[in-house]
């Protein structure tokens, strides 16, 4: 787990986004090619599209479980049920262990204000808040989240 941990802080701390830095950590177990997790998760970062929604690590996480346990062709209802479930109880221990899945919420600071985001770039809280939320998306999909 700590070499997923690594693999998503180290892209993180590079030039991905959240979203980006999970795909990119699951790449290879998931059959993904970095572009594509590149591609997959470009508009996802800042709570989609810097609307601070969900947290792009979280929505990222749920696109892993999908990846894992949803279905792959129109008739497996089974699969995209037991996926939805899945992601449903993802979300909850999120939001549990992060205090919201909102970006906003989790993050504190409003992403569109750009003397607010340059403060909190400055205090390391970018690394700090969001690196946590990366570090508990990986934790959950590699403890919890396990395709056996």
């Amino acid at each position: 787990m700590e070499d997923k941990i690594s693999i998503a802080l180290s892209s993180f701390q590079g030039s991905a986004n959240c979203a980006q830095a999970i795909l990119l950590a699951f790449a290879t177990d998931e059959g993904l090619t970095t572009e594509q997790c590149l591609r997959l998760g470009a508009g996802l970062g800042g709570g989609i599209g810097h609307k601070q929604h969900v947290c792009g690590a979280i929505n990222a996480g749920a696109m892993i479980i999908g990846l894992r346990f949803g279905n792959s062709n129109l008739n497996d209802s089974d699969s995209k049920q037991k996926a939805t479930t899945l992601v449903a109880e993802y979300m909850d221990k999120c939001a549990k262990l992060l205090g919201s899945t909102d970006c906003h919420r989790i993050l504190g600071v409003d992403l569109n204000n750009p003397e607010a985001k340059q403060k909190a770039r400055d205090a390391g809280l970018f690394d700090m808040v969001c690196g946590n939320a990366i570090k508990v998306v990986c934790q959950l999909l590699e403890e919890d989240y396990r395709k056996v």
